[in-house]
């Protein structure tokens, strides 16, 4: 009974981030869940055989869709608080082109906000490790006791995820300016 409300909010969480950023943050971020949602497909595809799923609605295998389009949510909401990371610290109005002090503020995001999301979906059992397959050895995250392969993980996609998500989700908006 647990997972099924859990996927029932995965569902609810993309219209729920849309209308919050459109209404508080007054940006329309549906371009960004789109790039978001692409590269959730292609990591789940890419990665299927080394977890295993436990939600109803699935589209590969046991990939679950809202697992999918909740990488389309997670860059997104990463990617918002990377700009505002950067523009705090940095004293900046926006990202400056070609500035590539963003990537140390994607990784940053991504691990504050992505990896303790990861553990508690782990916790919860929405999904398994295979750790037979993985082979993850190099320890454990004291507090979260999570593999530190799951966090390094983590960091090495945020260096081109929000980029991927920044740069293309204007031109799904059709903001190609």
């Amino acid at each position: 009974m647990k997972l099924i409300i859990v996927e029932i909010c995965f569902f609810l969480q993309i219209p729920l981030t849309w209308y919050l950023f459109k209404k508080f943050a007054k940006r329309n971020v549906l371009g960004q869940l789109m790039a978001g949602t692409m590269l959730g497909a292609f990591n789940e595809f890419a990665t299927q055989p080394l977890w295993n799923y436990h939600l109803k609605i699935n589209i590969y295998k046991d990939t679950p869709l809202c697992i999918v389009l909740g990488w389309g949510v997670m860059f997104t909401v990463v990617t918002f608080i990377s700009e505002k990371l950067y523009c705090f610290f940095l004293k900046k109005e926006k990202i400056e082109d070609g500035d590539k002090r963003i990537f140390i503020f994607d990784v940053f995001a991504g691990s504050l906000f992505s990896f303790p999301m990861e553990t508690i979906l782990l916790k919860l059992g929405v999904w398994d490790y295979r750790y037979d397959l993985l082979n993850w050895n190099w320890g454990e995250i004291p507090f979260f006791k999570m593999p530190l392969e799951a966090l390094f993980g983590y960091c090495l996609f945020m260096l081109i995820g929000p980029s991927f998500v920044r740069y293309w989700g204007k031109y799904f908006n059709g903001d190609s300016k």
